[in-house]
C-alpha cells in the first residue's frame, strides 16, 4: 500500500470515526495563541471530536506552524465525543491476546495485561465509579504496520507522539492509552495490585504499562 493511504486508513483507525474520508477534512495551519478546543469551538466541534480526529488526546498542547485536520461536524460524528459506531482496529485475534471492553468494541492486550486490566477495572467501577477503557481504537494493542503508520503521523506533525515500529510496548500488547486524567488517577491508586502503573514515557500522562 502506498505511504499516504497508509496514512489515510491509519488516521481514521487511530481516531476511531466512522465517516467521511480524512481526506475531506480542511488542513488548518495552528496560529500563535492558538488552542486546541478555540479551533474546535470556531469549527463547530466538541474539542474531544477533534483531538480524535487528529489522533491526539484532548488536552494535546498545539504548536504555531503546525497543521490540524479539522473535519466538519458531520464528518467528526456532528461533534459527539461518544463512538460507539466507530470500527475497531483491524486486528485478528491470536492465542496470545485477550479482549478488553471500549467503547469501540473489544480491544486487545496481551492476555495477561488483558486479565489484569479486566480486574482493575471492575475495582475502578466498584470503588471510584470511574470506567477505565482506552482512549481509541489504537490505544491497546497494535500490529507493527499500525505503529509504523502512527509514527509517520508523528514525523509529519499531524499525529501524537510515537515510538517507531518494533519500539513501543503497543506493540507487545501491554501498554494502555488511556481516556481521561482521572483514568490515570484511578490507575495511579489501585494500578500497583494489577501490574499497571506509570512505568515509561514520562512525557505522555495517558501511557500506562502492564509490568506483569
Amino acid at each position: 500500500m502506498r505511504t499516504g493511504a497508509r496514512l489515510a486508513a491509519a488516521t481514521v483507525a487511530a481516531c476511531g470515526i466512522l465517516a467521511a474520508p480524512a481526506a475531506a477534512a480542511v488542513t488548518h495551519t495552528i496560529q500563535p495563541g492558538e488552542t486546541l478546543s478555540g479551533i474546535a469551538a470556531a469549527n463547530g466541534l466538541t474539542t474531544d471530536a477533534l483531538a480524535s480526529w487528529n489522533g491526539v488526546s484532548s488536552d494535546y498542547l498545539v504548536i504555531a506552524g503546525n497543521t490540524l485536520a479539522v473535519p466538519t461536524p458531520g464528518e467528526a460524528g456532528i461533534g459527539t465525543t461518544t463512538a460507539t459506531a466507530a470500527p475497531a482496529p483491524a486486528v485478528a485475534p491470536a492465542p496470545w491476546l485477550g479482549a478488553i471492553p471500549s467503547p469501540w468494541g473489544d480491544l486487545y492486550l496481551d492476555a495477561g495485561a488483558a486479565a489484569a486490566w479486566n480486574s482493575m477495572r471492575q475495582q475502578a467501577l466498584s470503588d471510584y465509579g470511574v470506567d477505565l477503557y482506552p482512549a481509541g481504537p489504537m490505544s491497546a494493542y497494535r500490529t507493527s504496520t499500525q505503529q509504523g503508520d502512527l509514527y509517520e503521523m508523528f514525523l509529519s506533525g499531524v499525529g501524537a507522539p510515537a515510538n517507531p515500529p518494533g519500539y513501543s510496548s503497543h506493540e507487545l500488547g501491554v501498554s494502555v492509552d488511556v481516556a481521561t486524567p482521572e483514568m490515570r488517577d484511578v490507575v495511579d491508586q489501585i494500578g500497583y495490585l494489577y501490574g499497571w502503573g506509570k512505568t515509561e514515557a514520562p512525557t505522555e500522562w495517558w501511557h500506562v504499562t502492564w509490568s506483569g
